[in-house]
């Protein structure tokens, strides 16, 4: 039950701060693809993919974290509203990499 409300929490952090990033960063080609919130609710982590300049996003959304937790306050019921850490996914670097490797060994 408690892991349910974990991924719950997840999904709800991921959409709000999804639909608030696109609406502020409307140049910026980018998807939040995954979230982890702490069980304490004291810290969440989310992973960007960009099509460009990832690291300089990422750090422009670490610059606003704050102001994205007190967005996130208001429409986020819960306990505790998570710090927000943003990383780079780069899930599809590392696969791209594997492609390249096993087009190699054919």
């Amino acid at each position: 039950m408690v892991n349910n409300r974990m991924k719950m929490m997840d999904e709800l952090i991921l959409q709000e701060l999804s639909r608030e990033l696109m609406a502020r960063f409307t140049d910026s080609i980018f998807s939040l693809t995954q979230a982890h919130v702490s069980k304490d609710l004291a810290n969440a982590k989310i992973w960007v993919s960009a099509t460009k300049d990832a690291e300089q996003l990422v750090n422009q959304f670490n610059a606003i974290a704050p102001d994205l937790r007190r967005t996130l306050s208001q429409k986020v019921v819960a306990r505790r509203v998570p710090r927000l850490r943003f990383v780079v996914d780069e899930t599809s670097a590392k696969a791209a990499h594997i492609e390249n490797l096993l087009s190699l060994i054919k």
